[in-house]
């Protein structure tokens, strides 16, 4: 499955190659930034329960699974409602990438995940990278807004469809329900890792172009790194073998962004500023810093002890964007940004030692 995914992130690269050459940067950088805010409403959708609905479906709780689908429907228009009400670009403009949120409420894709089918999970990615990728081309060649702004529902519907068609298939996998004190805690850690790489973008970057066109390259690791997490975490994996998937592909990329941002700028776009070059070297940790917080992610979120803790973290986050200096400067923004996830890292840490130690004890 995380080579499945690694060549829909490589679809997903061509496809920024593609609208990166045709389109102006003061048009990449409000397609972006529209983008960064539907995926913090796809985050707040999925209500940090894709693990928990592969929990439920593993334990055959179709029933309560419903529940929670329905939920995530209803969040989804309230997700989708607020974005229209605060974003002052038109809606005639955007309205197809309202459709994300509710495909990803419907999706079914977490019953493929608790068959452990990677490889369905897999061949939906690359198809559905496939479809934003043919639209990406009419996109390019036509210079149209409708079809820049299609490119990224065609991928979410056609998931959508797939996920449905395969999810139903005979096939099961057993594993434990998490304790239900742990429960509480699967949903904030997974909320938190899904809003993080969209949060300090969107919260301090707000009309800054080219921090939001170095986003959508880091982007491409989060992805990656959420694909290799899902599979770690219904696969059950620990120890040295978790690290190193996790890690590694990131410590390759952030050598990539530190020794070649020039290189990588003019890959994804056709005429990259300077400040866009700057900011995607002095965000060459983002990738390893993303990886480590997933990384403790998967160690805590199922620890009871801590239950409390992504809420907490993510309370955090947003509360201090809100509360603390920053700058009108990108690559101050993007120093910023890594200065918290780092902190975020170290919070973690420090938490899993007094988790781990709790439950020893207990």
């Amino acid at each position: 499955m995380i080579g499945a995914n690694m060549i829909a992130r490589l679809g997903g690269m061509a496809t920024l190659v593609l609208i990166g050459h045709a389109y102006s940067e003061a048009d990449l950088g409000t397609y972006f930034q529209l983008l960064a805010m539907v995926g913090l409403a796809v985050t707040a959708t999925q209500a940090g329960s894709g693990p928990l609905l592969v929990r439920m479906a593993q334990n055959a709780a179709f029933g309560q699974a419903m529940h929670v689908v329905t939920t995530r429907f209803l969040i989804a228009g309230f997700a989708s409602i607020l974005i229209v009400t605060t974003t002052s670009v038109p809606l005639a403009k955007y309205w197809p990438l309202i459709l994300i949120p509710f495909a990803a409420a419907l999706s079914p894709d977490w019953m493929i995940a608790a068959k452990t089918r990677f490889s369905r999970l897999g061949m939906i990615a690359v198809i559905g990278q496939a479809c934003g990728i043919v639209v990406a081309v009419w996109a390019s060649l036509s210079h149209s807004d409708l079809a820049l702004y299609l490119i990224a529902p065609a991928v979410s519907l056609a998931n959508l469809a797939l996920a449905t068609a395969f999810a139903f298939e005979q096939s099961s996998t057993k594993a434990p329900m998490a304790p239900k004190g742990s429960v509480f805690g699967l949903v904030g850690f997974t909320l938190l890792a899904g809003f993080v790489p969209n949060l300090d973008f969107v919260l301090l970057g707000t009309d800054n172009d080219p921090l939001f066109l170095a986003q959508r390259v880091f982007l491409f690791c989060a992805g990656l790194i959420a694909a290799i997490a899902s599979t770690l975490f219904a696969k059950n994996e620990v120890g040295q073998i978790r690290d190193i998937w996790l890690l590694a592909p990131m410590a390759l990329i952030s050598g990539l962004l530190l020794f070649l941002p020039g290189n990588l700028a003019n890959l994804f776009y056709a005429s990259p500023s300077d400040d866009l070059f700057t900011i995607l070297q002095i965000g060459a940790a983002w990738p390893v810093l993303m990886a480590f917080i997933a990384r403790q992610i998967l160690i805590l979120q199922e620890i009871s002890a801590a239950k409390w803790l992504g809420w907490g973290c993510l309370a955090l986050m947003i509360i201090t964007a809100f509360v603390m200096p920053t700058s009108e400067l990108a690559p101050d923004i993007m120093k910023l940004i890594e200065f918290r996830l780092a902190c975020l890292v170290l919070i973690l840490l420090a938490c899993q030692k007094v988790a781990t130690r709790r439950q020893v004890v207990a």
